[in-house]
């Protein structure tokens, strides 16, 4: 009898950590991203990670897909006497319209399987100079948009104290 409870035991057990192995994950199918941390190198390079969810997993341009729009932006925004924080395109002497963005293709995520749901980080390497223009304080709106045209929310950096 005590050999019977013990086997019982053992494949409640396994079964319990057969099952809790795989894990599906649902998120919704449009992107969902998250700042996470802006690094500056100088007035000259930056890195910015963000993280992401979506359920669809169809994040990413293929790999010679040339004529797909980049699917990574980040709006430049500077801090005005005022304080507040606007576009280029809002400044004085710039035409209207004229927004700074920064645009990036990210490779190509979708994973094979059943379940296409992803999840992760994005680094962002910022290294066209100067990056900051002539401003002392800056930040970044961030958007991404995944294959199915779905856009995520737009997040933002904190403020960028400039060299």
């Amino acid at each position: 009898m005590k050999q019977f409870v013990y086997i019982f035991f053992l494949l409640i057990v396994a079964g319990t950590l057969i099952t809790s192995c795989v894990k599906e994950k649902h998120f919704p199918p449009q992107p969902v991203i998250k700042f996470e941390q802006f690094v500056t190198f100088g007035n000259d390079s930056a890195d910015c990670y963000i993280t992401f969810q979506d359920g669809d997993g169809d994040i990413g341009i293929p790999t010679g897909d040339l004529t797909s729009e980049d699917d990574l932006k980040m709006k430049y925004l500077y801090k005005d006497t005022n304080g507040e924080f606007i576009p280029v395109d809002s400044s004085f002497g710039t035409p209207q319209f004229d927004t700074l963005f920064y645009s990036y293709r990210v490779p190509y995520l979708t994973p094979d399987g059943q379940y296409k749901a992803l999840d992760g980080e994005i680094k962002i390497k910022l290294r066209a100079a100067p990056i900051f223009g002539p401003h002392d304080v800056v930040k970044f709106e961030i958007t991404l948009k995944d294959r199915s045209g779905h856009k995520s929310n737009i997040v933002t950096t904190n403020e960028i104290i400039v060299p």
